[in-house]
């Protein structure tokens, strides 16, 4: 077990920006790199986390440390109703999810992300990272790199994009739960302990506090599928993922990143407002077909856009400018308690507000025929037949999140061989409907395959493959030593510093006050 990390006093934020020249300031780049790793449980994120540590050493010449969120949870834990979780088993995984619910509930959804710079920062002052030769002592340049194994909640990716800028790199790990199943299984843990772990680890009820690695994995710079034991194959993506990091040569989307990239620009057009989806569908030559995304159709085809100024009739300008789907499902619940209270089937003292709360944990509340907009799926599909496309037979359809089980039958209806998705949703019921025609496995013979994505993340293409660094030196390729070569977006190692700073003080701050709360109480 790690030890525990005692907060360090680092230069105060304004001592450092006073002491520094602007121009100094700005031709000061860190070589530093933070790398947040995510993934469920089982998707082998602690495997992908060594590679990449081992490659990172052998081939760039940094110096690596990976710190696991879980030591940080445990050594924290004194801090929760359970002081001492268990060590290993099923009972060891519940356990610890539910103690970093309860200090994520205590502290703030990002406490754990918080402790994580913490530690960064006394480990950069214990490895001489400042020049306590000046008078105020300023960073100095280490190629030093960080992987955190792993993140389990949005905010504690917004929280290392906050501090660390652009050398924050995040990393997908994911895997078929069957996959993940056995992992699970050969560590001893029953099967029947599964459904539970695997549905507070993707997406916990308990709140906004609990772990929400789906969400967190959506943001995501790179993907990696782990579905088997070819280390060889692991090594080579990672590797790929590191030369596009540090400018290595020249590389280019591949069809897919090409692909979901065209879905995440279709998303954009999108005011629905519960999600914006994009999909994109490409022949089984790899040309593009046609683009869709959610929103709300209009007469004589196509979907309302900006273009159609008052006449622009999307729920965020017309009526009430609510969500319908959600408006009517409120509707049902008035009804459904209006139903029982007329035939006496409700308990004395049952209210409305209970009953709700009742139908809200049943699939009630996961309804979506009620929204007026029309699926992204279901418009790209629909839009190569206003224009008198042809391809989608045998094509591939690529979508920033699983369709739902409405879209997944056209998908199947329409031809498409393939689909690529970018964020799992729990609503959809298309495998449990049409398992007969769909299979999350590649490779099913005569099965639409819907397979994650595994790629450069579609938000971060074009500040990695449009980054405008010079390609070329003498009129050549330029040539880039891996152990010299800087990431492609280094911030001036003095601003984040001062950013991590914020954030212990912040953190002692917060701890300090729950110390005393507690004491009185």
């Amino acid at each position: 077990m790690s030890k525990k990390t005692t907060v360090t006093k680092l230069p105060s934020a304004i001592d450092q920006f006073e002491s520094i020249a602007p121009s100094e300031e700005i031709s000061r780049p860190t070589e530093e790199l933070i790398v947040g790793m995510v993934g469920a449980v089982g998707a082998g994120v602690s495997r992908a986390s060594v590679e990449l540590k081992r490659i990172l050493e052998r081939d760039y010449g940094y110096s690596v440390e990976i710190i696991k969120a879980s030591d940080l949870i445990r050594e924290n834990a004194n801090k929760t109703s359970n002081s001492n979780p268990e060590k290993e088993g099923a009972n060891r995984i519940k356990e610890l999810q539910a103690v970093g619910t309860e200090l994520r509930d205590k502290f703030g959804e990002d406490y754990i992300a918080a402790k994580v710079i913490e530690r960064i920062a006394v480990q950069r002052k214990t490895k001489g990272g400042y020049d306590e030769s000046k008078k105020v002592p300023q960073p100095k340049r280490l190629r030093q790199a960080t992987i955190v194994d792993s993140l389990k909640h949005p905010k504690e990716t917004y929280l290392f994009r906050r501090v660390y800028g652009g050398i924050y790199w995040q990393f997908t790990v994911f895997s078929p739960e069957s996959v993940r199943e056995g992992r699970l299984r050969r560590l001893g843990i029953e099967k029947d302990q599964l459904p539970g772990i695997f549905t507070r680890d993707e997406n916990d009820k308990e709140g906004d506090h609990g772990q929400k690695v789906s969400r967190t994995a959506y943001l995501s710079d790179f993907f990696i599928r782990n579905d088997g034991e070819n280390d060889a194959r692991l090594t080579a993506v990672i590797e790929r993922y590191l030369e596009i990091i540090f400018n290595i040569s020249v590389h280019t989307p591949t069809a897919d990143e090409a692909g979901m990239y065209a879905a995440v620009s279709a998303a954009s057009k999108s005011a629905c407002l519960s999600r914006q989806v994009g999909a994109a569908i490409f022949s089984a030559d790899g040309e593009l077909i046609s683009v869709g995304w959610n929103d709300v159709p209009k007469a004589h085809g196509g979907l309302y856009s900006s273009n159609d100024h008052d006449g622009d009739h999307r729920c965020y300008l017309w009526g009430e400018k609510h969500c319908h789907n959600d408006r009517k499902k409120e509707e049902l619940y008035e009804k459904i308690f209006k139903k029982m209270k007329e035939n006496n089937l409700l308990g004395k003292g049952v209210s409305n507000v209970k009953l709700r709360s009742a139908l809200i944990e049943t699939p009630v509340k996961d309804l979506i025929e009620y929204s007026r907009s029309i699926h992204a799926e279901m418009e790209a599909i629909v839009s190569a037949g206003r224009a008198g496309k042809i391809g989608m037979v045998g094509g591939t359809l690529y979508t920033t999140t699983f369709p739902c089980h409405n879209c997944a039958r056209h998908i199947v209806a329409a031809g498409i061989a393939k689909v690529y998705y970018v964020e799992p949703y729990a609503k959809s019921l298309a495998l449990e409907l049409h398992s007969d025609a769909i299979d999350v496995r590649d490779g099913e013979d005569n099965k639409v395959a819907f397979l994650q994505y595994e790629g450069v993340g579609p938000d971060s293409a074009l500040k990695l493959f449009h980054h405008g660094i010079e390609r070329k030196e003498g009129g050549k390729a330029r040539a880039v030593e891996k152990k010299t070569a800087q990431p492609v977006l280094p911030p001036p190692m003095d601003g984040f510093t001062t950013h991590e700073k914020r954030v212990i003080d912040h953190l002692e701050s917060v701890e300090k006050r729950s110390i005393g709360a507690t004491a009185m109480g």
